[in-house]
Order: structure tokens, then sequence, then C-alpha cells
């Protein structure tokens, strides 16, 4: 009995050697494919180094208006780097249009131009990148016809570039208000006769491109005269429409021959403004037939009567 339980206490001695040995053994295997081959073991963690690059964007790079008026845009200059860089910029324009890149924050006092930018100093992966506006202007003078309008801005610094289009679509040109008057043979020098009605033709013309209304005339003359006019009131003029009127202007009998001063208004109301033009004429007046012949008769009585006083002198 005794040497039977010595046998058992052997065998589990064996039983806890082997599994020992098989739990010793599979570390060793295991382990052994790692210094054998350093090659397969990872690296440590290394940041790669970000590329540079540049991008520019603008939230609304199309925008329309009336020809004649300006179009802005906001454009932002996302750059990507390790360095501060320094980007030139540039820009190609259509003709007839003058463009200015300037500071997104203003900081020039009211009534000052704020100066065009021709480069920026960037830092890199800015959270808010730095934004420029760009403002295209038809220059003086210059009418856009509808249509489109591209102009392309560059920013550039050591082969790092981006370009970006800015579209500004013309819809209709915008609607003009004025105003011409003159005397119909487009003299100013007028001869009048007193005591009777002088009828002086005039014409008013819409030489703009929207319609004017309620148009009226109005005179500035010496006192007694008359001034009329027909029509009195012209309701609405269309735009290179030429309407006919007469000034009816009439002077007490006994007008003084000579020249007046005689100022005469045409009004016309627009959705902007009341237009205003005015004639300044000059006057001739001009002494009845009947005043003349007796005029002429008095000249010819005092010559005669100094003709017939010298002979009698003369005689003497």
């Amino acid at each position: 009995m005794k040497r039977f339980r010595e046998v058992n206490y052997l065998l589990c001695l064996i039983s806890l050697v082997g599994v020992l040995s098989l739990l010793i053994g599979s570390q060793i295997v295991l382990a052994a494919p790692e210094s054998a081959n350093p090659s397969l073991q990872p690296m440590p963690n290394q940041e790669e180094p970000t590329p540079e690059s540049l991008e520019l964007v603008s939230r609304f790079p199309v925008k329309q208006g009336e020809s004649g008026g300006s179009f802005e845009f906001e454009v932002s200059l996302n750059y990507q780097g390790t360095e501060r860089k320094t980007f030139e910029f540039s820009l190609d324009t259509p003709q007839g249009w003058d463009v200015t890149i300037t500071r997104y924050y203003s900081t020039t006092e009211e009534g000052q131009i704020e100066p065009t930018i021709l480069a920026a100093s960037l830092e890199p992966n800015l959270q808010y990148p730095e934004r420029v506006i760009i403002t295209a202007t038809p220059l003086p003078g210059y009418t856009p016809e509808p249509g489109d309008y591209v102009l392309t801005f560059t920013a550039a610094s050591d082969g790092l570039s981006d370009s970006i289009e800015l579209k500004a679509v013309v819809t209709n040109l915008p609607l003009t208000y004025e105003l011409k008057f003159a005397t119909a043979n487009g003299r100013l020098d007028l001869p009048v006769k007193g005591g009777e009605e002088n009828h002086i033709p005039v014409k008013i013309t819409n030489t703009g491109s929207g319609v004017l209304t309620n148009l009226s005339f109005t005179s500035v003359k010496s006192e007694g005269w008359g001034t009329i006019f027909d029509p009195a009131k012209i309701d609405s003029l269309e735009p290179g429409e030429t309407a006919d009127a007469q000034v009816i202007m009439t002077l007490p009998q006994n007008t003084i021959a000579g020249d007046y001063r005689v100022l005469v208004r045409a009004g016309a109301d627009s959705p902007l403004m009341r237009l205003q033009e005015q004639l300044s004429m000059r006057i001739r007046v001009q002494t009845p037939t009947v005043w003349g012949a007796a005029g002429i008769g008095i000249v010819a009585a005092v010559i005669a009567g100094l003709a017939i006083m010298f002979r009698q002198l003369g005689r003497r």
C-alpha cells in the first residue's frame, strides 16, 4: 500500500515537470522569431512632415448687379506648411474695369481711400485664415454691357501658388433720366415786337433711358410782359421722344426798343428727382411799324428845319 502511494507521487511529480517544460518551451519558441528578425519589429511612432499647400476660397465667387455698379468679393487664403511665407498677389482683369485688393478689416479713416495690397505674409496652419476683399469697378465713362465679366486672382510664393476665378454678372443697364430743352432753330437771340403776340417755337427731348412725367414750363420775365405756353403741360415723354411747344410772349405797346433777358424753364419728374433745364434768351424788342414811320418823319422834319435855318443864316 505504501509502495503504491509512492508510485502515485512520483507520477504526479513527473507530470508536473512535463507541464512546466512545455510552458517554458513555448515561451522560448514564441520569443525566438522576435529576436531572430529585428526588421519585423514595429518602429516607434513618428509624425510625417506636413506638405505645403495654398488654397484660395470664396464663399460667393459669382455676384450679380446692374451696369455701372461695383462688385465686391471676399477671398480666404488657406496656407498649410511649416513656416511663414510672403505671397505676392496678381490680377487678370477684364478690359474697362478697375480692380483693387484691400484688407478684410479696414482701418482707414472715413473719407480716405483704402490702399491696395500687393502681397501678404501668411502664418501656416491658422484656424481662421487670412482674408482679403477684391473690388471690381467699371472705369469712369465706361458702362459695361450686360454679360459675364471674369477676373482671376492669384497668390504665389517660391513655386507655391493658387488662383481663383471671380465673376461679375451684369444684368442690365441702369435707367438714366435726362432732359434737353432748346429753341426750334437753336438760336437764343430772338426778335420780338411790342403790342402783339410773339410765338417762339421750342423743343423738349427725353435724352435718358427712363420715362419722364409731368412736364411743365415756367418763365422769369420783365414786369408787365405776358408769357404762356402751348401746351402748358405734357403728361409723359418716352426715352428718345421729342415734344414741340410754343412760348407765346406778349409785350406792352409802349415797350422801349432794346435787348432784354428772359429765362424759360422746362421741368419733368423722374423716380429720382425733379429735373429742370432752362433757356436764357436774349429778346430784342423792335419798334412797331407805325412808330418807326413816325420816327422817320420826325427825323426828316428836324433835318429839313435845320436846312432852312442854315439857309436863312447864310443870306444874312
